[in-house]
Parts: C-alpha cells; structure tokens; sequence
C-alpha cells in the first residue's frame, strides 16, 4: 500500500493487503445467525422467568425456562459483540477513519434512534396497559413516552441499548483497532497468538472478564445505562476488542481449534454448578453480599462459564459450521433486522398470551410460534419499504448480508 493512501486509511504502516482482510467468514456469519436465534429464545423465556421481572411476565412461572435464560445469559450477548469486533478487523482497511464514522453512524447511530421511536414506545405502552398504570390509546401515550427515564419512567431504549453500546465501543476503539493493523500492532497480535497457543492459553483470557464482574458488579448497579452501566462496558467492550484481536492473530484461531474442546467441558460443569444454583434457591434470589467471598467465588464462577462458552461456540463453528448452508445463507441478511423487530413482537404476544386461562406449557408454545413467525413475516415486509427498512436495519440491497454485528 502507497504511504498516501496508508496515511488515508489512518494508517502509518500497514503489513496485511487490504483483499485478505475483506475476506467474508462463513463460520462468523452463520454463528452471528445462530446467536441471534437464541437471543429470541431467551426474550421468550423471560415472560415466564421466576427470577426477573421482565416487561411482560406470566403469573404462572417455570424454573425449566428460567434455567435456560441461566444457561445462555451469560455469554450470548458477549459472544455477539465479539463477532461485531471480528467484523471490524476486516471492515476497517477500506475506509479511512472518518468513512468508518459515517459508516457506523448510518448503521448503528440511525436504527438506533429510529428503532426508539418506532419499536420501543409500543413495548413501554403495553407493558404499563397490562400494570393498570396507562389507559389510554398507543396515540395517547406517545407523547408520554418521553416522561422520566425506564423503569420509573417510560423512555427507554429496551432491547436496542446494544447498539448504543456498539456504536460508543466503534469510536473508543478506532485509535487502538488502527494501531493493532500497524506493523507495531501485527507483532503484538502475534506474541499474543504464542501465549493463546500455550496449554489452556486461550482459557485464561477470561481473567480480565473474571475480574470486572468480581470488583465492578457490586459498584454499578445500573444495566444498559451508557453513562453508568461500567460493570456490562467492561465485560462488552473487552469482548468486543477480543473479537479484534482473534481476526488478526492466526495464532489465536489456532489456539481455539486446539483447545475448544477443553473449554466446552469447562463451561458445561461452570454452568451445570449455577443452574443447580439457581435450581435451589443460592442465587440469584440469595446473592452474597458484595465482594464477600462467596460473592466473588459466584462472579469468578459466573465469567470463567462466560468465556468459555464463547470459545467453545467459536471453536465448534469454525469446524462445524465454516461452510454456507441455505437456511444461515438465506438468513445472513436478515440477522439484524430480526434483532431489531423480536422483542416488541414477543411483548405484543405475551400482552395477549398472558393474560389467557391456559396451561403454561401451552402459552408458552404459543408464544414461541406466533412471535417466532410474526418476526420473519414483519422482516419480509419491512424489506418491501426501503426507506423504513434501511433506517430500521435491514440491507439496502436484497440478499446482500448487511449485519450491523458485522463490522
């Protein structure tokens, strides 16, 4: 590369060629698409949770659902924001810093403020009609949308605060993603990929992540809150520089496929010990008190089980699932727009499924179904109004793969 079109890119020195690093991974695409899918599949189980209050809840709850939401809760979003990270790696050697901006601004920034809105006044108005606290019409409430901050009050971002998040840890992480493509920056990736490729060298990444929610957990109780959520920025925004890294370090993939398998057993035993934890009432009802020894032996438990996860997720893809297969083909370019549209289409259907004198098991089939195929019919739509669309996330170009968590 020329030193003027380096100097361009917000580059002094680049060592890879731009064309293997614009280079699509199918394994990246697929587990984006399969991770999005379980994301659905937690909201679902949220309405019958017995240990959180959600936006719409059933009287009537299942320790079986809740169990999953234990079992995927601590990785699944984790694991989203490293793959946005990976993306980044191969999204950023064609444009220079401030395309990058305008890119992410368009991508992130915009769905974001329009999916506010559009998507989440409808979830707020629901679950406030359910409570008895508003009477009115959707028309009628609108205007209140806007009265206080969620939960006390009704603005919120809901389930969209991930791409507030993302679009804050693209620009933070800008000036060290340039550096880390920089020949200074590909030898630091590569002494990394040597430490990763030591025995049980990629599991003990996790510290950083072990260590945040040990010492942070307990100061910042706010969630999903940009100015205040530090416990989740720590554990997101390393995830997400983690996503960098493993892109540029041949050495780190390496380390995954070797050890992959380790980190599977580990997260299954990690895991098996909090849900039986839940299961008899330990946590998450009777938290230790903060930064006991208890405490910190259940957030150690709790980021140890996270990664791992993530690594044995990564490792299985990249030999399972590095191949293109029609349903993930075909869903790659919806991925983000069935983000962006499942949770007000699960809390419109709890609002009326709750509210049934069913069986749980019934309500919650029903839900699972009806939100399962209102979300892919209201993407089909979508995709026919391009000026919504776009704002809204989904690709200007059909079948062309346009996931925010894409780069």
């Amino acid at each position: 590369m020329s030193g003027t079109k380096a100097a361009m890119l917000g580059e002094t020195e680049c060592t890879v060629p731009i064309a293997s690093r614009t280079t699509r991974l199918q394994y990246v695409d697929s587990l984006r698409v399969y991770a999005v899918a379980l994301v659905f599949v937690i909201h679902v189980c949220e309405v019958f949770n017995p240990w959180d209050e959600w936006h719409i809840t059933n009287a009537e709850r299942s320790r079986v659902l809740g169990e999953l939401v234990v079992l995927m809760a601590p990785w699944i979003m984790p694991l989203v924001m490293l793959l946005a990270g990976v993306s980044a790696w191969y999204a950023l050697p064609a444009r220079d810093n401030a395309a990058y901006v305008r890119e992410r601004t368009r991508r992130v920034l915009l769905p974001l403020v329009a999916g506010t809105l559009l998507l989440v006044p409808v979830q707020v108005w629901l679950e406030r009609s359910l409570h008895g606290e508003f009477a009115g019409s959707l028309l009628q409430f609108y205007p209140r949308f806007f009265d206080g901050i969620y939960p006390a009050g009704n603005f919120s971002w809901h389930h969209l605060w991930f791409l507030g998040h993302l679009y804050g840890y693209s620009l933070l992480a800008l000036p060290l993603f340039r550096y880390l493509q920089r020949r200074e920056g590909i030898r630091a990736l590569a002494m990394l990929g040597r430490i990763g490729g030591e025995p049980g060298g990629v599991i003990w990444l996790a510290l950083p992540l072990v260590l945040e929610r040990s010492l942070l957990w307990g100061l910042f109780p706010e969630r999903h809150m940009l100015t205040s959520d530090w416990s989740n920025h720590a554990l997101l925004f390393v995830a997400y520089v983690y996503g960098f890294v493993l892109a540029g370090s041949p050495g780190l993939r390496a380390a995954i496929d070797a050890q992959w398998r380790r980190a599977l057993l580990i997260a299954v035993l990690g895991t098996t010990a909090l849900v039986m934890g839940t299961w008899y009432g330990v946590v998450p009802a009777r938290l230790p008190p903060p930064y006991s020894l208890r405490y910190l032996a259940f957030w150690m438990l709790y980021g140890w089980c996270a990664w791992a996860w993530i690594v044995a997720a990564l490792g299985f893809a990249r030999r399972c699932l590095d191949r293109a297969e029609p349903v993930t083909k075909t869903a790659e370019s919806y991925a983000y727009t069935w983000y962006m549209l499942h949770q007000p289409i699960i809390v419109a259907i709890a609002y009326v499924v709750v509210q049934w004198d069913a069986p749980l098991v019934a309500k919650a089939a029903v839900l699972f179904l009806v939100s399962g195929a209102g979300t892919i019919a209201a993407t089909h739509v979508l995709a026919r109004l391009p000026g919504t669309a776009g704002a809204l996330g989904h690709p200007a170009t059909r079948g062309r793969a346009a996931s925010v968590m894409r780069a």
